[in-house]
């Protein structure tokens, strides 16, 4: 920030406004699509940054490749840092606070109704279920015609069946309720309201969320194709456990022998060469005594300081991660098959991404056993720390944390009929968040999002649609900071400046057009900035909900100690 706008204030949006427009081209415009698109959200879960091939990933993924090449790739879109904080965001376009979902879901146990009625007693933001008077992103949609069908987890609310998908604007549900669940034999699988076992001799969550999705779109066709859909596709891969199909399995064996080390330095490369991130970008150095988690874990080794058995067992527990990606990439081709067939994938508007980045909540190496990866029915726990930083590729830090590496996700974007064709196969570098999802769902479908439900004040969303984007104009997204806070992790992001915090730690502060990767901590250099976007951070918070987390810890939905509390 130059001296002359050192003393702005964020009660002045329009002088923000003009400064983050400066020097940027002008719009150029393009023809909107002459109908209402179908919309499909594709979620993954706990999937590092650059796992996928499009992001300069090793994993195959020629369907996501194709998505990118026809459609656009963000560089700088993040989520909530959590899968059921950023659940809540995206299907409501509010923060996770506002859904009633600022810290998480929380499992009653057995049929006792005590715990839910305790959690009444608490604020209304951490409550831990999906909010009664917040409109949902399908019961917007429904109000403007569209059917609207989900497969996947769920995980905003499981206690109440008043909570749960058919109750939440869904017309037809198939998935799970919970935060994780078996790959083989889900115990919380449920059609609609009802529960119900897996069917197959091979059954696997990734096949099956996928073969019911294509299910609901063969009867949409038959009885309503006169009428737009919107489906929300939500993977649990590739969340713990670690299970994937075996003949998956052994297609990535050995693909990782030469270690975290050297195919880090891969993948920047590819990185780089694709756009992705700038040319001076340093990788994140690995992490080390503290996970973060307030648990002390041993540093990332050296590779090559490791025994060939260990590198050995190592590399089959990321061929088990590598399988579990790969065959959301299968699914998806079925899918984008389906659509090519009833002529549907032009004007359908997709979107694919992940709730975090990758997960790092076990020792450096994982949990696991090594005879039972590959095999059908069994697996490990989790992949690692030390793959989680591969995964995260070039960022630090995991989901849980809002530096980059757990809260900035991939983001494709496809549609043929909405998307400008000049863009396709481009890197789009303005900076988003989830709400900006739900809102570009809600223009593209002419919905709107109610001012009262249930004899409350509805927020307004600080999402701003991507249309204008995706038309080709050269206009930041937001002109006012965007914030986000989870577990005491909080962040604001403003233009080029990134302020970043951990739970009871001060503030750091990056330059994120020259410092991607948050290797420089500007704090010290910059305190206006930081007093700046503090404030901002604080009024925002104020707003929401977001309690300083040495008072919403106790509300927490883990026991007391889990992580220190």
């Amino acid at each position: 920030m130059n001296q002359s706008n050192k003393h702005l204030t964020f009660f002045q949006p329009y002088v923000w406004a003009s400064v983050l427009a400066a020097g940027m081209a002008p719009a150029i415009s393009a023809a909107a699509p002459g109908e209402k698109p179908n919309i499909i959200v594709i979620l993954v879960d706990d999937m590092g940054w650059s796992s996928i091939g499009c992001y300069g990933g090793m994993i195959e993924t020629p369907n996501l490749n194709r998505l990118a090449e026809k459609g656009v790739r963000f560089s700088q879109f993040c989520n909530t840092a959590r899968c059921c904080p950023s659940r809540a965001s995206l299907l409501t376009g509010l923060s996770p606070h506002e859904a009633g979902i600022g810290h998480m879901t929380f499992k009653r146990i057995g049929e006792n109704p005590s715990v839910r009625e305790e959690r009444l007693k608490l604020p209304y933001e951490y409550r831990g279920w999906l909010g009664e008077t917040v409109p949902t992103l399908p019961e917007m949609l429904r109000s403007s015609g569209y059917s609207t069908y989900m497969t996947g987890k769920w995980h905003v609310g499981n206690d109440d069946q008043q909570t749960w998908p058919t109750q939440r604007g869904f017309d037809r549900f198939y998935g799970f309720l919970e935060g994780t669940s078996d790959y083989f034999s889900p115990p919380d699988l449920h059609r609609g309201n009802e529960p119900v076992k897996p069917e197959g001799a091979r059954y696997y969550t990734t096949d099956a969320f996928t073969g019911e999705a294509i299910q609901y779109l063969n009867e949409h066709e038959k009885a309503n194709d006169d009428k737009p859909f919107f489906l929300y596709l939500a993977y649990n891969a590739p969340h713990f456990p670690m299970q994937t199909m075996p003949e998956d399995f052994r297609k990535y064996r050995g693909r990782f022998k030469q270690g975290w080390d050297a195919l880090r330095k891969e993948v920047i490369v590819r990185q780089k060469q694709m756009g992705l991130i700038p040319e001076n970008t340093e990788p994140a150095p690995l992490p080390g005594e503290s996970n973060r988690l307030g648990s002390k874990g041993s540093p990332v080794p050296a590779w090559d300081s490791l025994s060939p058995e260990k590198q050995d067992s190592l590399d089959a527990i990321m061929a088990t991660y590598a399988g579990m990606v790969d065959r959301i990439d299968q699914n998806i081709g079925k899918l984008m098959e389906q659509l090519r067939k009833t002529g549907e994938l032009d004007n359908t508007l997709i979107f694919f991404l992940s709730d975090n980045g990758a997960e790092a909540e076990s020792p450096v190496f994982g949990t696991f056993k090594l005879d039972n990866l590959g095999q059908y029915g069994k697996g490990g726990k989790n992949y690692g720390r030390a793959w989680a930083t591969f995964s995260n590729t070039p960022f630090r830090e995991y989901k849980h944390f809002l530096h980059q590496g757990g809260s900035l996700t991939p983001l494709i974007v496809h549609w043929p009929s909405g998307i400008q064709a000049a863009l396709q196969n481009k890197i789009v570098s303005q900076y988003g968040f989830l709400p900006d999802i739900t809102e570009t769902c809600l223009d593209v479908a002419s919905a709107k999002r109610p001012e009262m439900m249930n004899g409350r004040k509805v927020p307004v969303s600080d999402g701003r649609s991507l249309k204008k984007v995706l038309q080709g104009q050269q206009v930041p997204v937001h002109n006012l900071p965007v914030c986000c806070e989870h577990e005491g992790n909080s962040m604001v992001r403003f233009g080029q400046w990134k302020l970043v915090r951990f739970f009871s730690e001060p503030w750091e502060l990056y330059n994120i057009e020259t410092d991607r990767a948050e290797a420089h901590n500007l704090a010290g250099k910059h305190p206006e900035m930081v007093r700046q976007l503090s404030l901002a951070y604080d009024q925002w918070a104020q707003r929401v909900g977001a309690l300083p987390w040495s008072e919403a810890r106790k509300y927490s939905v883990y026991p007391r100690g889990k992580y220190n509390f």
